[in-house]
């Protein structure tokens, strides 16, 4: 039977060939759909403005939109650790951030997590100090990015992979029990997993990391947009939703 991991059981995942594997979801249907599989933890994410509000960016994501779907994902019986992503401008602040982040524990994550590196750190001691989890975010943060062409492996040049790699070791000094690496020049992501001791879990940044992340829409192919290349598709639930849609209708007209 499934048990929900805690932080000694992720920290395991150092350990050759056991992949991590974390799934975004965003209500209680994906939400229950990913606590049935064997997916290691289920990330609320903030691609949630994307996924399902129509937004453009994740920095037009809410508190109240977060707060929202973590709860919707509690009311499965969760046997999946949870991690909760803190929205843009949510952590500007150690108090701001101790703040919101007891919002979405006590709407039933087990964690949240942040973007930023070095400059996140004394953010991150006070969190970890105050005993809230703290998954930490580096490379690509996409609530900073407000353009598509933005989005490009970083760590290809010697100023790029010293500030990820200062990063990397920053937010694991601050207490991070764990590190998402996006778009990371795979060298560097593979250096960066070596030289830590939690896990690094990847989004386009090659296969040296402890794990994986993906969106739970972009796998099961439920969007009417083209997905970024990064993304991995094993199904295509919109146009099979389409076609379904269409044969109701059929069915009604005649």
């Amino acid at each position: 039977m499934k048990k929900k991991l805690d932080l000694i059981d992720i920290k395991k995942f150092k350990k050759p060939k056991k992949n991590l594997v974390m799934i975004t979801a965003y209500d209680y249907v994906s939400g229950y759909i990913v606590n049935e599989s064997s997916a290691d933890i289920i990330l609320v994410g903030d691609s949630y403005g994307m996924t399902t509000l129509g937004y453009n960016q994740t920095s037009l994501v809410s508190l109240e939109d977060m707060d929202r779907a973590t709860r919707s994902i509690n009311n499965v019986e969760l046997k999946t650790f949870l991690v909760a992503d803190l929205p843009y401008k949510t952590y500007e602040t150690s108090e701001e951030a101790l703040k919101n982040s007891k919002i979405l524990i006590n709407s039933g994550a087990d964690a949240i997590k942040l973007e930023g590196g070095k400059d996140k750190r004394k953010i991150i001691e006070h969190l970890t100090n105050n005993n809230i989890k703290v998954m930490s975010h580096i490379g690509i943060i996409p609530q900073s990015i407000k353009f598509n062409k933005d989005y490009k492996i970083l760590g290809k040049n010697n100023e790029e992979y010293n500030n990820l790699f200062e990063d990397a070791n920053a937010v694991q000094n601050a207490g991070a029990f764990a590190v998402v690496l996006e778009l990371i020049e795979q060298k560097l992501a593979k250096d960066i997993t070596l030289s830590l001791n939690i896990p690094t879990i990847g989004i386009g940044s090659g296969s040296y990391t402890d794990g994986q992340v993906q969106v739970f829409n972009d796998i099961i192919g439920y969007s009417p947009h083209p997905l970024p290349k990064h993304a991995k598709t094993f199904s295509n639930l919109f146009e099979s939703a389409s076609e379904a849609i269409s044969k109701y209708i059929s069915s009604i007209k005649r």
